[in-house]
């Protein structure tokens, strides 16, 4: 928004608007003055991404040298090569963190991201010369940690992001490769880069932060070793509800000044997260559901049953979660005005009503008829939701959750369309339900807005 071209709009609409009493003359260079404060601020991003690409470029030629002179080189060479590049970049940025002119703060930040690929390239180069055979995964972590370690000493944002990225790598080689259900010690290493990060205001960061908790989320139900028809359900359900908890804190941070900086992305991330996680109910295999049609012949709906348990562990998760993410949901409503408008109150009985779906789900006895029952219960909620999101956006001016709610929803009506559990009839009855619901929603909006218009004009004259 606070871009040169808005600058330059402000520039030809303040005039007008002050010779039209709307705003003083002192406001007008008052306003310019903050616009242009702003836009210079976003200017600033720019020396910084360009300095990033570039050290990445760097590192990534230097690691190409060495691969195609590897035979050719000694040892000694390789260390002392590798090694002292290392150091030199790390002077450099020591040098340029002394600096007071942004260019030189923009390259030292460079040189430390470049430090740290070269840190990695330097655990993998003593790990080859001298045949160290170990479990390769925690070369990673060392990497990683060697990042946290600099993050901590000289605050560095990129530094924070490579850092991130590379303990979401660690835990997916653990996941992935060798059989952890839930990699834990990844939290531990997550909190240490989110705790600077969100100290010092770092958005990149708590956003790759929450990036790479989504990433880690989605490895443990890739690789889950106990799914056995529908298990996987109460392992999204935990995510979304978590996603869910996080976008709210999100809205809560708006009340800390120190915290308030990051309340945007916090809430976009982790609404994107909750969203993905969600669009999965969709699915009749992750209810444990059959993939063919409701009346199959060679289908007996008496005697199927879903083995899939979701155990004491599991079943506290989603009450933590879900509980955690009603009480925000009515904090926030609470807070916004003493009398809840419709709109607000309509979110907190969707709330409610979501929450004790979530709670009793993984206490249904798992016939067919109670996850049939389940899998319409959950969607229809998560359905209501996207709709009270896309009132709820509008009403507010959040286009970002606007947007969100129609992506989902339209990805959904397309999973819908190709999905085997339903027969062609099913599926167009579904698709024009779905169709008539956002006709009908856009009616219900549009009489809104011209009550609201209406009742503007009534208070003008």
């Amino acid at each position: 928004m606070w871009d040169r071209a808005f600058v330059n709009r402000l520039r030809k609409e303040l005039p007008d608007w002050t010779e039209q009493g709307w705003v003083t003359p002192a406001g007008e260079a008052a306003i310019i003055g903050e616009a242009e404060a702003r836009a210079a601020q976003g200017i600033h991003i720019v020396p910084i991404a360009l300095a990033v690409i570039g050290a990445l470029t760097l590192g990534a030629g230097v690691i190409l040298f060495f691969a195609a002179n590897w035979d050719e080189m000694p040892k000694i060479v390789k260390l002392i090569v590798l090694f002292g590049s290392m150091w030199i970049a790390y002077a450099i940025a020591g040098r340029g963190l002394s600096g007071s002119a942004r260019s030189s703060r923009a390259i030292a930040h460079a040189m430390l991201l470049l430090g740290i690929i070269l840190f990695g390239a330097n655990i993998n180069l003593i790990a080859q010369i001298y045949h160290i055979d170990a479990h390769y995964p925690n070369g990673v972590l060392m990497w990683s940690l060697g990042a946290l370690l600099l993050v901590w000493l000289v605050p560095s944002q990129p530094a924070a992001v490579a850092g991130i990225v590379l303990a979401a790598l660690w835990s997916g080689m653990e996941t992935l490769d060798f059989g952890w259900p839930v990699h834990w010690p990844f939290l531990a290493v997550w909190a240490l880069f989110a705790a600077p990060a969100l100290y010092r205001g770092w958005k990149w960061a708590t956003c790759a932060a929450l990036v790479a908790l989504g990433v880690w989320c989605f490895t443990i139900i890739v690789d889950w070793p106990y799914d056995d028809r529908g298990q996987s359900l109460y392992l999204l359900q935990v995510f979304a509800l978590l996603g869910v908890a996080v976008h709210l804190a999100g809205v809560a941070m708006q009340d800390i000044p120190r915290l308030a900086s990051l309340s945007t992305v916090v809430r976009r991330t982790a609404l994107v997260g909750a969203l993905f996680a969600a669009h999965f109910f969709i699915y009749v295999g992750v209810h444990g559901l059959p993939w063919y049609s409701w009346w199959g012949r060679d289908f007996d709906p008496e005697t199927w049953a879903r083995t899939a348990q979701a155990g004491p562990g599991m079943i506290a998760f989603i009450a933590v979660f879900a509980l955690a993410a009603l009480a925000l949901a009515v904090e926030r409503y609470r807070r916004v005005a003493a009398a809840h408008s419709r709109r607000d109150m309509a979110g907190i009985a969707l709330a409610g009503l979501a929450t004790a779906v979530m709670l009793a789900n993984p206490l249904m006895p798992g016939r067919y008829a109670d996850a049939v029952f389940m899998y319409i219960a959950i969607n229809g909620t998560f359905f209501a939701i996207l709709i009270w999101m896309v009132v709820d956006g509008y009403r507010s001016g959040e286009r970002f959750q606007v947007y969100g709610a129609f992506i989902a929803y339209g990805a959904s009506m397309l999973a819908v369309y190709f999905m085997d559990f339903f027969t062609l009839m099913e599926r167009s009855l579904v698709v024009m339900g779905g169709g008539a619901v956002l006709i009908a929603g856009v009616y219900i909006l549009e009489r809104q807005r011209r009550s609201a218009a209406a009742a503007e004009t009534g208070v003008a004259s």
